[in-house]
């Protein structure tokens, strides 16, 4: 079973901020690949498990996602095609 990890303390949302990934050596760039979704929930824990369901349904719409590089730049990747 998935451990839930809250923090203490709760941050408004208009001061949530996703830092990009560190830089690394490596073959291959690191990036920070976010995906937001909006999900009717009892908990923040059913949210979740929701969404990971969603997710690995083969008959979900493929997502838009927000690919950050090491420098904070920022590429939305639509996968749906459309």
């Amino acid at each position: 079973m998935a451990k839930e990890t809250q923090n203490k303390k709760t941050m408004p949302s208009s001061t949530f901020m996703i830092e990009p990934p560190p830089t690394e050596a490596g073959p291959e760039p690191l990036y920070r690949v976010v995906y937001m979704i909006d999900i009717n929930a009892k908990t923040p824990r059913q949210a979740a498990e929701r969404v990971h369901m969603l997710m690995q349904d083969p008959e979900s719409m493929p997502p838009v996602l927000d690919v950050l590089d090491s420098h904070g730049r920022r590429t939305r990747v639509d996968l749906s095609g459309v």
